[in-house]
Order: structure tokens, then sequence, then C-alpha cells
């Protein structure tokens, strides 16, 4: 929890992952394993539409597709398998940045964000050109540290994530509570907990706890005034701590380092405080100035790339299940030679056997791809229930990235029906009509 979007790259953890995981293995398998079943009934579906716009080509179109649902599904597997993942994914990412946008609007009151990169931090100098800067309202450092906090009897305790902050923090970071006020943790001198760790610790509002922070002189005795939900994007899973009891129990020389600094410009001013900031800044490349709509966009620029790289891999999936299109319409049409010989000898056109062929290969990756969303949409649904524990409460179905992956599926079809279809249509009409079968 150390950058303000930490809890965001959380995992799903615990026995929720687990079963995330079990259930996608489950359905996964299972999918494959009905996959024949599914084609007569799905490809059925999908295929309705043929006679009506090819009539008789598009009847044996449809009907071709379902002579062997055995092997129709097992073609259909490997775009199933990678289209699932790909849905599942986009899915997932979609809900991470909605509820990442939704949570910063509820939560983050400053305009500014100020962050470093490159593992360096913000030092002294900068922090005090950024308190300079004309048309700020304030100025929020946070510092973060690990510090070990002990239980109420019979409890165990251990390290955990603080954050420790200037009092303007209640300000600018909506942190909520499910008991207690985490104001008072500025006025009063004590700590906020995370409701998972103050249960394990048995610790409520006015305990009293042991805390004692990495660098510090030794343990001190703290008050819980503050119990933070658990359900939050940003700090997930930290504590709470103001800079003045820090700066009591850590010497200054062992403080740890400021990590992120959030600004408020003066009403009226945001404009002209965010290019003077800028500005005040460039002399500190290292420092990142973002307004929350930079930051928004840097959310979804970062899981953006995530997902870019998990489809480049995906793609190669892609390649493999073209391959088996291709190989199964080429087995199709070499069982079929005598009866497409006959087709051609009367009166079916080179051009409609070729189209008969291509409609053929369409249906069957739309099945694949049917599939695939299928399953990737439920796998992203239950991937959301499981991270909403760690405030990706917003499920987002990305219906572009949808409507794409049918309509690639399509485009898989009729590049994998290009050589069978060609190779259909330049048969010998009386040598296929003289061919076994």
């Amino acid at each position: 929890g150390a950058a303000l979007a930490g809890g965001a790259a959380a995992g799903a953890t615990g026995s929720g992952g687990s079963l995330l995981g079990l259930g996608v293995l489950v359905t996964l398998i299972g999918a494959i394993l009905l996959g024949p079943m599914l084609a007569g009934v799905v490809i059925r579906v999908l295929g309705a539409w043929l006679p009506v716009v090819f009539g008789s080509l598009g009847t044996m179109a449809q009907r071709n597709a379902l002579r062997n649902p055995r092997r129709t599904g097992a073609t259909a597997a490997a775009l199933m398998i990678g289209l699932s993942l790909v849905s599942g994914m986009a899915v997932v990412g979609s809900s991470l940045v909605t509820s990442a946008t939704s949570e910063m609007d509820k939560t983050v009151g400053a305009d500014y964000i100020l962050t470093s990169g490159g593992g360096l931090r913000i030092t002294p100098e900068a922090l005090a050109k950024a308190r300079a800067t004309p048309g700020l309202e304030h100025v929020t450092e946070n510092r973060f540290l690990d510090a070990a906090v002990s239980g109420a009897a019979g409890a165990a305790g251990g390290k955990m994530p603080f954050s420790a902050s200037s009092p303007t923090m209640v300000q600018d970071f909506n942190a909520r509570t499910t008991s207690g006020s985490l104001s008072d943790v500025f006025t009063k001198g004590g700590i906020a907990l995370p409701e998972a760790e103050a249960k394990s610790r048995h610790l409520t509002v006015g305990s009293v706890t042991t805390v004692d922070f990495h660098g510090g002189s030794g343990p001190v005795q703290l008050p819980v005034l503050a119990i933070m939900r658990d359900d939050t994007v940003f700090n997930h899973g930290d504590g709470y701590v103001s800079l003045d009891t820090l700066s009591r129990t850590v010497p200054a020389d062992k403080l740890p380092a400021v990590d992120l600094v959030f600004a408020k410009a003066a009403k009226g001013k945001q404009d002209q405080a965010y290019q003077a900031l800028k500005d005040s800044m460039a002399p500190f490349p290292q420092i990142t100035v973002k307004s929350q709509t930079d930051y928004k966009k840097l959310i979804h620029d970062q899981v953006g790339g995530v997902l870019n790289m998990v489809y480049g891999l995906l793609a190669l999936a892609i390649v493999v299940a073209i391959l088996g299109v291709v190989n199964t319409l080429a087995l199709s049409v070499v069982e079929r030679t005598r009866e497409i010989g006959l087709t051609r000898a009367i009166g079916m056109s080179r051009r409609k056997t070729r189209r008969m062929i291509r409609l053929e290969s369409v249906v069957i990756a739309l099945f694949g791809a049917t599939l695939g969303v299928g399953l990737g949409l439920a796998w992203g649904v239950a991937a959301q229930k499981v991270l909403s524990g760690i405030g990706i409460s917003t499920l987002a179905i990305p219906v572009n990235t949808i409507v794409a992956v049918f309509i690639g599926a399509a485009v898989v079809g009729l590049l994998a029906a290009l050589a069978p279809a060609f190779r259909a249509s330049r048969m010998n009409v009386l040598r296929a009509i003289a061919a076994d079968g």
C-alpha cells in the first residue's frame, strides 16, 4: 500500500481466489467436453440467418457444420479458450478502471497528486518548492512505513503498512470508516486500523494497543481512534497515523521519505495553480504532477497496457485456432469430394462453392466465439465479485470489446476458409464424381 493505487494492483487472494481458479478450470473442462453436444444447438441458432440470407447455399453450409459435432466442437475449442481469456480479462480490466475512477471521484478531494518514479523519493527541497507554489491552498505530504501492532489479550499481532500524513489529509482523501473518525487520528494522536487488521487483533475504537514503528525508538501505547473500511481501491489495507504522532516516536533521521503529495488549489485558481506547480517541479525530473483527470488516464493506460500484452500472447492461440479450422475444413472437403462434384455437376458455380465453404467456416468460428465469450463473461463477473472486497465494486462489461471479438471471429472464419474453399472450387468435376465415398 505504499502508493495511492497500491490496492488496485492487489489480486484475488485467499479462499475466494482459490475458488475462482478452481471454477475457471472446471468450467473450461466442462465446456470442452460438452462442446460436441452444444454444437448442435448453438450452430442451429447461430446459423438460422444463413438460409434466410443465402437460401439453399446457406442451408447446406449450416448442415455441413452440423455433420460431425465432435469434430466441430474440437475445432472450436482452441478458439474458445483464447477468446474466453480475452473476454474475461477485458471484463476484469474494465471493472478495475471503472471502479478506480469512481473511487477516485468519491475519495480524492485533492486537485493534484505528486508522485516520484524510478525508486526515488520526493526530496525536502521539492516539498518546500511545492509548498511555495502560488495558487495552492495547502500541500499534504504522505509517508509510508510498516509497524508492528499488538493484539488484545489472546490475539496475535504482527506487522502491517501505515500511511503517515499531514492533518490536511482528511480534506484531500476521504478514507471511509466503519466506526470512529479519521480526523481524530490527526487531532488526538492515535491510529486508525483497517477492519480486517482490527478484527484479527480483537481491537475496537477506544482500545489501546502497542505500536512499534519501523525505525522508531521503541514501542509506544496508542489508542485506536478509527476503523477503516476494507472495500477500498486506494491505500487498501493501510493503517493511518499523523506525522506529528510518528515524529514523536521516530527520530527525524529515521523518518521514511515522502512518497506521495496531495495539493489543493485555492478556489478559482485550479488552472493557474496546475501550471505553476508543474513549473515548480520542473527542476525535479523524477517527480510527476498529475491532476485527477491525468491520474484517471494513468490508471486506464496502465490497465490497457497489461491487457494489450495479454491480447498479444493470446494472438498466438488464435493462430493455432485458425490452423485447426483450416485442417477441419480441408478434411471435410476431402471427405465430401464426391458430394461437391455432384453439386458442381448440377449447376453450382465455383464462386458459390467457395461461398458455401466460407459460410461453414464462419459458423464454426462464431460457435467457438459464442462459447468463449460466454465463459469469459462468467469468469469476469466471478472475478469482479471476488475483487469487490478490495474496492472493485463496479461491474463493467466492455461491449465494444465483445462486439470486436465476434467480428474478429467471423474474420478468422473467412481467413481459415480461403485455402479449403479454393481447393473445393478447383476440383475436377468428373474425377470428383468418380471418387469413392
